[in-house]
Formats: structure tokens, sequence, C-alpha cells
């Protein structure tokens, strides 16, 4: 990577002064619109430091000739063993003043995410210093790696965050997530065979493995999907890099870390991300047999998860294919097509397949519910800002692919030939366009998360680009070519992502639930006593004991109606 010190240097400076507006801008709506900041000095502080560091910013930016400061800052760092113990000490404390400033000086009242980019920005730059002197690597390396550990740990963060003993639900259909579970094991959790849901199979496949334990508490069920998110996500990424073969272990790092955020961004949920492990493990063009294997595993998987994940197995597999395989090795188009189009039949294949065995396994007798999707209406204004996603679905996938396309766009015109180009732009423009389409359906449109499969291979191909392990036609891949100022694009956007989940924690009145739920089950046992009580919302409560002696009627739950 071409990251060399003076370019550095120049891109931290203009980014940290291009946040400091935005940071101004954005302290003052805040202050203006909620009048939370307690104390004026607060706000004259702030101001000053951003202020501040666009002055000084702009005075070091406009110096010409050699730079003092510049030559003692690249010094080699020092070997000693307490040099490396105080950089050790930068690198842990770094994260102190950041948890801090978020949680206790801006808590409530200053929620934009600018301000604390800022922060974060700075502070990464303090723990670079410490991991050269602790791992004398350079500066661009120890700040990549400063930068993205803060964003892993924000949303490690965010993700815990909803692993609570709290009985009712946190967000909206949270925890009908672990009812739908228990629909697996049925027969042990309520005595009963109950039809199985209609809607994201493989996820209640995944959360319902704690029930085999049987007695497991709703914040053990938490704990779980928790680590659903974040191990299944981590492995996506680990195999990735794994499957790169890359020497340099800073890049592996760097890379690993980009890719298992940039994950998070849509976010790809993660029962959607074993089909991602399945082909990254088992798909290789020298291995026909074990790829066709994985290609109909995968797709199996995709086939009973949802519909619009049908093709990408297979379409994962052929963009792999065509990172790694010059189209000069085949004799034509054709022969270079012959694998990926016998791969996408299979996967067709077997992920209908899937489909028909969990329709049959599921004992729903109304088959037409499992085709509801298609009829819902296509609601396009969420393509656009809006309440339900302020930023808006086209402008969010923008903002995450820029960085990817800016970089791509680099890659010199003789160095893969045009076929493979189109191929790949093919397949992405397949998928950006069928996520925009689900994304404007009933439940879409709130994230990016139906923009799953593009953003999988689109982090894909950036991986491979970045890291040269892009086949060229001949000879050795060229050099990525990937300045600064884009790395450092590349990594901030899905940093901030990460930053705007990072909020206060979160606390729950456990003694008002108690009486909520005492209440409740008053309320339910008066009722039941005149007929027939159909519990809609809040049903996990009967799958963990917490509401007793009321019986269930399967098919009037809040997330099927």
């Amino acid at each position: 990577m071409n990251l060399w010190p003076k370019q550095f240097w120049q891109t931290f400076i203009a980014f940290s002064m291009a946040l400091a507006i935005l940071a101004i801008y954005q302290t003052e709506q805040q202050t203006q619109a909620l009048l939370k900041f307690q104390s004026r000095y607060k706000w004259v502080m702030l101001m000053g430091i951003f202020t501040l560091n666009l002055l000084a910013g702009a005075l070091l930016l406009g110096r010409r000739g050699r730079n003092g400061l510049l030559d003692i800052l690249e010094r080699d760092g020092r070997s000693s063993g307490a040099w490396k113990a105080a950089g050790m000490i930068l690198v842990l404390g770094g994260f102190a003043p950041v948890w801090f400033v978020r949680l206790d000086f801006f808590g409530q009242a200053l929620t934009g995410l600018f301000p604390m980019l800022w922060v974060v920005w700075w502070a990464s730059l303090l723990q670079a210093a410490g991991l050269r002197l602790w791992m004398r690597s350079s500066w661009a390396v120890s700040f990549a790696v400063a930068l993205l550990a803060h964003g892993v740990l924000f949303q490690a963060y965010a993700v815990m965050q909803a692993v609570t003993d709290y009985p009712f639900t946190i967000t909206w259909s949270e925890a009908s997530r672990y009812y739908y579970g228990s629909l697996i094991f049925s027969k042990l959790v309520y005595g009963e065979q109950l039809p199985l849901s209609i809607w994201h199979p493989t996820r209640y496949i995944l959360l319902s493995i704690p029930f085999l334990l049987g007695g497991l508490p709703l914040w053990a069920h938490r704990l779980w999907q928790a680590l659903l998110w974040l191990g299944l996500s981590g492995v996506s990424a680990c195999l990735l890099v794994r499957r790169l073969r890359l020497q340099e272990w800073t890049l592996a790092i760097i890379l690993g870390g980009w890719f298992f955020l940039f994950l998070f961004q849509g976010a790809v949920y993660y029962h959607l991300q074993v089909c991602v492990i399945i082909i990254l493990l088992g798909v290789s063009s020298g291995h026909p047999r074990r790829s066709i294997a994985a290609v109909l595993l995968a797709s199996f998987w995709a086939g009973m998860s949802r519909l619009n994940w049908y093709p990408v197995p297979a379409m994962l597999a052929a963009s792999l294919y065509v990172l790694e395989r010059p189209f000069s090795a085949a004799k034509g188009l054709r022969d270079y097509l012959r694998k990926p189009a016998l791969w996408g039949a299979l996967g067709m294949a077997s992920a209908l397949a899937g489909e028909i065995t969990y329709v049959l396994w599921s004992r729903n007798h109304d088959l037409r519910a499992f085709a509801s999707s298609l009829n819902s209406p296509l609601l396009w204004y969420r393509l656009f800002p809006s309440a339900t996603n302020p930023l808006g679905i086209l402008p969010g996938i923008g903002l995450i692919s820029l960085p990817v396309i800016l970089i791509l766009s680099r890659i010199p015109s003789g160095l893969v030939h045009a076929a493979r180009g189109w191929i790949l732009a093919g397949l992405l423009g397949i998928l950006l366009a069928g996520g925009a389409i689900v994304s404007t359906k009933i439940g879409g449109g709130g994230d990016l998360h139906n923009m799953d499969a593009f953003i999988v291979m689109l982090g894909v191909i950036a991986a491979y680009w970045i890291s040269r392990r892009f086949a060229g036609e001949a000879g050795p891949p060229a050099p990525s070519g990937l300045s600064w100022p884009l790395m450092a694009l590349l990594l901030s956007v899905p940093v901030g992502f990460s930053l705007t989940r990072f909020a206060p924690p979160i606390t729950y009145d456990r003694n008002e639930a108690a009486v909520e739920l005492a209440a409740l089950q008053e309320r339910l046992q008066t009722a039941g006593a005149s007929g027939e009580v159909l519990f809609i919302y809040e049903r996990h409560l009967l799958t963990f004991g917490l509401i007793k002696a009321i019986a269930l009627v399967p098919e009037y739950e809040v997330i099927t109606l």
C-alpha cells in the first residue's frame, strides 16, 4: 500500500479539519435544538477545540519545504522494554477518553456522529504513537489498526447491549425471535407440536439451539444471539483473510477488521453469514467437486432462509472464480463461464429444494403464507431519506460503496480482461437492484439489511484488490495503488456506522416490570375465564414461563399477522 509518511500526515490533518467543521455544525445544531448542555463551558470548550484544530491544521498544511515536526514523528520507534511498556499504556489508555466523552461528557445531550468521530480520530492517533513504540510499525498502519479497533469495540458493545434479563421486548419484535426459535422444539417447550415460522427459518434454527439445554432464562438466549452476530461475522472475516493468504500480518488485521465492520453496515444477518462461510471455505477452481458441494450446501441453506438469497451463494462463488482466475487461462468466453453457469443452475435447484423441504417440515397448512411477501406493496419512498430511515436506502448504500468504487476505479485497464470486469459489474448490479426492490417491501427500508448480498460481494471484491490477490491476465498482480486518502475514507465509513450504534447503557426499571408482569398475569386469567386468549404480542413471556396458564393459539402472533 502506498501510504508514504507525508501523505499520511497531510490526509490526517485534512480529515481532522473536515471533521472539525462538521462537528462545529452538528454541535451547534444539537445544542440549539435540545438545550441539554447544562454548563455553558462545555459548549465553549468544544467549539474552542474544534476551532483550534482548524487553525493549526491550516497552518501545518500551508507550510512548504522540510517539516521538522514531521521528521521527529517519523523517527524509528524506540525498542527498549520501557518504551514498549509506555506504548502499551498509550494503546490501552487511548480507549478510556473516548468512552468517557461519549458516555459521560456528551451523554444524551450531544448524540451527533461527527463530534464523536473527531474524538475517535485523535484518540486513534494517540494509540498509533503507542503502537509505534510497542511494535515499531508505521504511523499509517498503526493508525489504521487503532481506528478499526475502536469500530470493532463500538460494534461489539452495541450488540451486547441487548443482553439483559429485562422481561419485555427491548425493540419491536426483538423477543418474538426467541418464541419463533422455540417452535423448532415446541414439543419439548410447550408439550405439543406447533407449526414453524414462515419467516427467516434458518435464523430460528440457529436461535433454537439453546432450547436443547432446557430451562435457560431469556438473558441467556439474548447472549446466544449476540454471540451469533459477533461470532459468525468474525468467522466470515477470518475466512476471507485466510483465503487471501496474506504475508503481512498487519494487512491481515486491517482487512479482517475492516470486512467485519463492513458486514455490519447492513447489517448482514448472522444466518445469512452461514452461506458466506460455506462458500469462502469450500469453493476453489482447483477442486471442482468440493466447489459444487459447497454451492449446493450453501444454496440449500439460502433456500430455507429467504427468497432473494436463492442465487447468492452461486453468485458469490462465481465472483471468487472471476477474481482468482485470469480470462487468459480459458479458451474463450464460453469456456470461462462454464463453471459459474453450472454453479448457478445447481445452486438455484438446491435453493428451491431447500425451500420445499422447509415448507413440508414446517407443518403449516396455509402454503400461500410463504408467498405473502411477493404480494406486499412497494413503498418506493423508502429508497430516499424519510422518517423510516433518515439516511435513505440509496444514499446509504452510495455512502458505503463510494470508497470501494474509488479504489476499484484505479485498476489499470490492461490488468484485467474486460469480460471479467463486466461479469463482476453485472453480478453487483443484479444484487443492488434486487436489494433496492426488497428494501421497499413492508418491514424493509429501516436500514440497509436488505442490501446484504450486495454488501458482501462488494466487500470481497475490494479485499481482493487491496490485498493484490486480484489475479491479473499476465504476470504478478499490479500494486493496488491505494493512497492514504482513499484508505482513510475506506476505514472511516464503517467505523462511523459502528459509532452511530455506540450509545449510553440502556437501563430498565425491573421493579416496575415485575409489577406489570403481575398485572398482566391477573388480567389474562380474568380474560381466560371468558374464552380464548390470543396473546398476540410479547409471546416470549409464555416461552420462558414468565406468564403461566395461558393456552397458545399459534397463528395469532404479531409478526405473522
